[in-house]
């Protein structure tokens, strides 16, 4: 499938309410959004991202056929993990399965690798998200350890993988 990662713009709203007005998609998600989604919160998430100086994060649309897909994000780190970033990907239901995922995860990084001084990206997919898994692995990423009942959400505790892809 073809894709471009853009800058976030206001057009893109509809597109990311309807994505994100699933609740396997945001169930999965570290970050915690409303679901179904909220408008004010949507133009919110957007307004975020598109005045984003692009210094300590990169945040980019996931576009195909002009239409947004997905999402990536990148935040660098500091002080001792200022060579280190985090990579954050999520694809629409109607988008999953097609290898979008890990092309998506290899093309950011790649980017971010060529345009920033980093040496390392890691992802923390949670330990029950097969297709995260699965797209980090298929972009190169390497399985670094579980953390256990590390994450709480949904009156829950989850695992989460450590994944890195090393320049």
């Amino acid at each position: 499938m073809d894709f471009e990662l853009v800058k976030w713009e206001n057009k893109y709203l509809h597109d990311f309410i309807d994505a994100t007005s699933d609740p396997h998609l945001t169930d999965n998600m570290c970050e915690v959004l409303p679901c179904p989604m909220d408008t004010a919160f949507a133009a919110e998430y957007i307004r975020e991202r598109m005045l984003n100086s692009e210094e300590c994060q990169i945040c980019r649309a996931v576009v195909s056929d002009g239409r947004l897909v997905g999402g990536v994000d990148v935040i660098f780190g500091t002080g001792l993990f200022q060579k280190n970033a985090e990579l954050s990907v999520w694809i629409a239901e109607d988008f999953r399965g097609q290898g979008l995922g890990a092309s998506v995860i290899a093309k950011m990084c790649a980017d971010c690798f060529d345009n920033y001084d980093i040496i390392r990206i890691e992802a923390h997919p949670f330990s029950d998200h097969a297709q995260s898994i699965a797209a980090l692995k298929k972009a190169g990423f390497q399985h670094e350890g579980t953390m256990h009942k590390a994450i709480f959400k949904n009156n829950r505790s989850y695992d989460y993988q450590v994944f890195a892809l090393v320049r």
